[in-house]
């Protein structure tokens, strides 16, 4: 199998992609799945390397996002925007695989988080 995960520079990006590469290597047994490849994309990563990944990809972890945005249009660049950008690149290759979509949100704005 392989998967994209996007946002793999973050916390849970990168903590993934550890545990993939650790059933990949034989070091995690406790799964029963194949990985084959395991396709990083940031916000740094080369834009052409979507399409690449995209075509081949078996399973989607998009955890890209912005978070604690400080207007509407940085949410909409940093999670809508490229959100759209992913699912129509998977599109144009006709790749229909399963994708999980991430999000945080506060479950109460009181707080260190009023306001966010």
């Amino acid at each position: 199998m392989n998967i994209l995960i996007t946002g793999a520079k973050g916390f849970v990006g990168r903590n993934l992609v550890t545990s993939l590469e650790n059933i990949r290597d034989g070091k995690d047994r406790t799964r029963s799945i194949a990985v084959d490849e395991i396709y990083e994309y940031d916000i740094d990563t080369e834009p052409s390397l979507l399409d690449e990944y995209c075509r081949d990809c078996d399973f989607v972890f998009n955890l890209a996002g912005v978070n604690r945005p400080k207007n509407d249009d940085e949410f909409m660049e940093g999670n809508f925007s490229f959100a759209s950008t992913l699912l129509n690149t998977l599109k144009r290759y006709n790749n229909t695989c399963p994708i999980m979509l991430s999000s945080s949100i506060q479950a109460t704005l009181v707080g260190r988080y009023a306001g966010s």
